[in-house]
């Protein structure tokens, strides 16, 4: 059972980390269990974290989830948190390796949220801003969230999803997705085969969080590059080099 700092005076936050390393709805009951603190005091945090909507009950009245205020709220820390400039250093190192623009993500909710971007120094780009959203069925880190996302929670996402047609080549049925899904998980990266923009392609790879008890997928780190320039096959060999910085950059939050 992973370690939660729950002294001071921000004890209650122990609970959405505690969700968070869970990747899924919990029960009163269930994070008293992970957290090894009484269940009155428990149930006190949840009240408070309920009333600033933090979080939320999920649909069956018994169970616990973050909820979009709190998602928020990490997206903003996250844009402006010292582990940003190295973040960016590590991308900045990256595209120069690659020659491509290359980009991090986080999953919000059913859509993916940049956090930042660098671009190659080609006069032909795609520009993405930081807090820009793609829809995950139709984007490689999408997808690569998707992929890792626990079975339960993403059987949930995937009812939930809108399978909407942003090209010719997206994938608009739940077979479909979930075949590629299943081919994500063993090949252990993304792509893009101009499923989101035609004539953009894309190869991603997960930053895992290894901090906490379950290994999750917390970003995506990805090259994006036009079809005029390049193709699949060749970013696809830049794998081994993408999931090497995308391991720097786990570092940056685990510190």
């Amino acid at each position: 059972m992973p370690e939660h700092d729950l002294t001071g005076g921000l004890k209650p936050l122990g609970v959405l980390e505690a969700l968070a390393e869970m990747q899924q709805p919990a029960t009163l009951a269930q994070l008293v269990t992970y957290l090894s603190v009484p269940k009155p005091t428990v149930h006190r945090w949840l009240k408070a974290l309920e009333t600033v909507g933090l979080l939320s009950r999920h649909p069956d009245g018994r169970r616990y989830e973050i909820a979009a205020r709190a998602t928020q709220l990490a997206i903003a820390i996250l844009l402006g948190d010292p582990g940003r400039a190295l973040r960016r250093n590590i991308l900045s190192r990256l595209v120069d390796d690659v020659g491509e623009a290359c980009n991090l993500t986080i999953f919000d909710g059913t859509e993916v949220t940049y956090l930042d971007r660098v671009e190659a120094n080609w006069p032909l780009r795609i520009t993405f801003q930081p807090g820009s959203r793609v829809p995950a069925h139709a984007s490689a880190s999408g997808k690569l969230f998707l992929a890792y996302t626990p079975p339960s929670r993403r059987e949930k996402l995937l009812r939930q999803i809108p399978l909407r047609r942003c090209t010719e080549s997206t994938l608009t049925t739940a077979s479909a997705l979930a075949k590629e899904l299943q081919s994500i998980r063993q090949l252990g990266y993304s792509t893009d085969r101009e499923e989101y923009i035609d004539g953009l392609v894309c190869v991603a790879a997960p930053v895992f969080n290894t901090a906490s008890r379950r290994r999750s997928c917390v970003a995506a780190l990805a090259i994006q590059a036009p079809v005029t320039r390049t193709n699949i096959d060749a970013l696809m060999k830049f794998v081994p080099r993408l999931q090497q910085a995308a391991g720097e950059i786990a570092a940056t939050f685990e510190t």
